[in-house]
Order: structure tokens, then C-alpha cells, then sequence
């Protein structure tokens, strides 16, 4: 799996891509992996808004994406937000 990416991490460099995404890919081991075999600088997606993100800088991660987490978030403290206020008013 991992050769399977770097493989295509230096399709998307020779094509002149400026990055690699690997949205997905959790396991710090094959991301140190995967880090150390391409020239392109790597974006990792985590949705845990609190995640120690340390331990992905160290392993060569350049860019970390958190996708919808930070939306989803919001939206669920919203709805609770608006389900308090709905039960203020009828109760």
C-alpha cells in the first residue's frame, strides 16, 4: 500500500504537483513511511479538533487538514444550542 503511494506521490511530482494528500491514512508508522520516501510535502486529514499534533509533525507531515470536523463541530453546538432554546420557551 504504502509503495502503492509513493509511487503515485512521484507520478503527481513529475506531473508538477506541489503536494500529496493522503486523507485517511492514520497510522503514524506508514505515515512516517510514506513522509520519508517522497519529495512532495505531505497534508494528513485528522478529524479530532484536540488531536496532539506533535507526533504527525515529527513523522514529516507538512500540512495537516481537519476536512469538516471544525464545521460538524459547530453545527452540533448549534443544534444543542437551538434544542436549549426551544425548551426554554415551551417549558
Amino acid at each position: 500500500m504504502i509503495g502503492e503511494a509513493i509511487a503515485r506521490a512521484k507520478a503527481y511530482a513529475d506531473a508538477g504537483a506541489d503536494g500529496f494528500f493522503a486523507p485517511g491514512l492514520v497510522d503514524p508508522g506508514l505515515i512516517a513511511k510514506l513522509a520519508d520516501g517522497i519529495s512532495l510535502p505531505l497534508n494528513i486529514m485528522v478529524m479530532d479538533l484536540e488531536a496532539n499534533l506533535g507526533p504527525l509533525a515529527s513523522a514529516g507531515v507538512s500540512r495537516i487538514s481537519f476536512g469538516p470536523a471544525p464545521y460538524v463541530t459547530v453545527m452540533n453546538h448549534l443544534r444543542e444550542a437551538s434544542t436549549k432554546l426551544i425548551e426554554a420557551a415551551h417549558g
